[in-house]
């Protein structure tokens, strides 16, 4: 293993934004991994500490390459989710067509975390000899169960069944500019796995099985080198009975202005009926809107997102929508009424929601069409889409 990387100054401390490389040279998966996107989520960073010591000290034979990184510098020095903006909203074309247009010499904070991070993906990227599978490690404020997110693709699909932890759709496509972004326009394979609160004992470990597994999953380890069954245990009882699949439905966005606070004591994945009390902001009350159950409630300073709203997905419905799409009967979506696919984009749909009212939404989600956006007096629904090689990735 070599530890690489150029030093990057934070006050009068420096930290290497690279923890590790194992480079097989050998054609494979390159399987880039970070941890610490968020100042105050450390625990990511030190999962891969582990996991690459581990590496290291057995002498393991991987396939392809593995990268593991640190993400905002500077955050990770002074503890704080972000320094001036949150870099985990920063990935949209439009977002990194502005970054390289500008001068360095006049970058902010996260201009200068996202500079050297874009060139460290593009630098993988280009290095690749196979497909690039990224995994993003994080931690909330609020106790609960690890999970998974990621775009809803079939060979994102493969990754986080190999996790026994819940998975989550749509949290990824009600955030705008997550780093996964990057890596989904270019039909990669990309995960997100949360691995508790913050600072409880249990965390790092449930990121380091995280990482084991995915590695596994993804065929850059082989399986009989990693601890499957020791790894799956401890993720099954991080997990304590919370639900296999998990759709969200609302996202509570919000600003300093809004002078938003959760109501103490709620965790992730915590039921709740309409009408519940869930915090207080400038207008007075939050309460649930309907019945279901509460992801990531916000409880520390800096953040966007005051909570997400969800509900169970059932297995049938989650089955069934794979079914359809290896069949490839999405195709024939195009043709229902107040449908149309878009000119531009053969990836999304244009929709009247006045002709295409009933069962429009829960419909599409079954094809993987899950990003929703307003286009003129239109809908605008797309998918992800997985490129050749992605579809490759397999354990050994």
């Amino acid at each position: 293993m070599t530890r690489t990387g150029t030093a990057i100054a934070i006050g009068e401390r420096t930290s290497p934004r690279i923890l590790g490389t194992v480079d097989s040279g050998r054609p494979g998966p390159t399987f880039l991994a970070q941890g610490g996107i968020h100042g105050n989520e450390p625990a990511g960073v030190a999962a891969l500490e582990r996991v690459l010591a581990t590496i290291s000290e057995r002498k393991l034979t991987i396939a392809g390459r593995i990268v593991a990184c640190r993400g905002n510098l500077l955050a990770l020095h002074g503890a704080r989710r972000y320094v001036e903006r949150d870099l985990n909203r920063q990935w949209l074309p439009e977002s990194i067509a502005r970054l390289r247009a500008k001068e360095p010499r006049d970058d902010r904070a996260e201009d200068k975390e996202q500079r050297e991070l874009l060139a460290l993906y593009e630098q993988c990227w280009d290095a690749r000899r196979g497909p690039l599978v990224f995994l993003d490690l994080h931690t909330s404020s609020a106790p609960g169960s690890p999970f998974s997110c990621m775009a809803d693709t079939l060979p994102n699909r493969r990754i986080t069944d190999a996790l026994p932890i819940p998975m989550i759709l749509g949290l990824e496509e009600c955030i705008d500019g997550a780093v996964m972004e990057w890596f989904n326009q270019r039909g990669q394979i990309a995960i997100a796995v949360e691995g508790g609160q913050h600072d409880a004992p249990a965390t790092i470990d449930n990121l380091e099985s995280a990482v084991w597994l995915t590695l596994a999953a993804s065929g850059v380890v082989a399986r009989q080198d990693v601890d499957i069954a020791f790894h799956e245990a401890r993720l099954r009882e991080a997990t304590n009975g919370t639900p296999h699949v998990v759709e969200v439905t609302w996202r509570h966005a919000i600003t300093p202005l809004d002078r938003f606070a959760m109501v103490p004591g709620y965790v992730s994945f915590q039921p709740v009926e309409k009408g519940d009390l869930l915090g207080h902001d400038r207008n007075g009350p939050v309460r649930a809107r309907a019945r279901g159950m509460v992801l990531l409630p916000l409880y520390q300073g800096l953040g966007e997102d005051g909570y997400f709203f969800a509900r169970v997905v059932p297995r049938f419905w989650f089955r069934l929508s794979g079914l359809l799409r290896r069949f490839r009967l999405s195709r024939f979506v195009g043709i229902l009424p107040g449908v149309r696919r878009d000119p531009a984009d053969r990836r999304t749909l244009l929709v009247n929601p006045t002709v295409a009212r009933w069962l429009t939404v829960p419909l599409f989600h079954l094809f993987g069409y899950r990003r929703e956006r307003p286009r003129g007096d239109r809908l605008a629904f797309s998918r992800r889409w997985a490129a050749p090689d992605a579809r490759t990735v397999r354990p050994r």
